[in-house]
């Protein structure tokens, strides 16, 4: 049942025309981030209905990652979310060289010219902020109110969602330390009721932070209401 309404919620969600929330880094973070959220939770909602949320962890650690990423953002004061979501982009870029490094010693040349990239002017965070914007742990402990079971669901799905040792296990448990067996991780909101909690979470606190922002209650009340009508 859960399972059912999540998809439903994502659909009507990720349907909600926004294009008149004035555009500013800030707030293409924060309905960007809300999109990407409601898109995980609908394949998170659809795997369920599958049969098949063993192998939705990826997808629930992302959106686990984003309600509590969210709520940091929500925290933060207004004046400081400009340099916070720049020192998030400040970090890809950063990236983007020791990328196109591997990918040469790979022996593939993709032709990216970091020019227009690099050009790009960004506000950059300090302190506190600059290390909670670039480390998701530091975020999630800076929030207001601890999130901790949120954490703990990002953290346990954070095994499955890479080639660890947990995964291997998994897939192939050791059966009396002799044999391979064959197996599939748990999954502990198995009738995600938190993950329906965590949803409004979502929606509560983008919706909190759109008005923060000064966005007409027009396009917040199109989007809460999408949510909850389902």
């Amino acid at each position: 049942m859960n399972a059912e309404w999540i998809v439903r919620s994502a659909k009507a969600v990720l349907a909600v025309d926004l294009a008149d929330v004035p555009l500013t880094r800030v707030t293409q973070f924060i309905v960007g981030w809300c999109r990407a959220a409601f898109a995980q939770s609908q394949v998170v909602g659809q795997l369920a209905i599958s049969g098949t949320s063993s192998a939705s962890a990826p997808n629930r650690r992302l959106f686990a990652e984003l309600a509590i990423r969210l709520q940091w953002m929500l925290d933060l004061p207004k004046e400081v979310r400009p340099a916070a979501v720049d020192e998030i982009l400040e970090v890809a870029r950063e990236a983007k060289p020791g990328t196109l490094n591997h990918l040469r010693d790979m022996g593939w040349d993709v032709g990216f010219d970091p020019t227009e990239m690099d050009a790009f002017v960004l506000s950059r965070a300090t302190g506190d902020i600059k290390n909670q914007a670039r480390k998701f742990t530091a975020a999630a402990h800076a929030t207001e109110v601890k999130n901790g079971p949120v954490f703990a669901m990002w953290r346990e799905d954070s095994y499955l969602a890479h080639p660890t040792g947990p995964l291997a296990g998994e897939y192939a448990p050791a059966i009396d330390n002799e044999v391979l067996g064959q197996g599939l991780p748990g999954v502990v909101d198995q009738d995600l009721a938190g993950h329906r909690d965590i949803s409004m979470l979502v929606i509560m606190t983008t919706c909190s932070l759109l008005k923060d922002e000064g966005v007409e209650d027009t396009a917040v009340t199109r989007l809460s209401g999408a949510f909850f009508s389902v």
